[in-house]
């Protein structure tokens, strides 16, 4: 019976942690201008929407945006996140719009 318990914990947690992650990945794209980080920074680069700054993962798809796309318009698809109060996002695709 304890044994059967702890699996069933075990599951929900898994999906508590997948779930989160699938919602996201559905997010409209952000449309926004992009800025290159500095050769140190934690992320690749940022996007400025508005008033919101996103930060790129600096994964192969943010560094190709941060080297192809600097000072320039795009539209990105990719999961969001919040880690320590900053927004950031994990592209899957991007193109530039302007």
């Amino acid at each position: 019976m304890l044994r059967r318990a702890v699996l069933v914990a075990l599951v929900v947690g898994l999906v508590a942690l997948v779930l989160p992650r699938a919602a996201s990945a559905d997010e409209p794209p952000i449309i926004g201008v992009v800025r290159a980080a500095a050769a140190g920074a934690e992320e690749a680069a940022t996007v400025k929407v508005g008033q919101v700054i996103y930060k790129v993962t600096k994964d192969d798809n943010g560094r190709k945006v941060a080297r192809g796309a600097n000072d320039k318009k795009v539209e990105i698809k990719g999961i969001l996140s919040n880690r320590n109060g900053a927004k950031w996002i994990t592209v899957t695709s991007c193109k530039i719009v302007e």
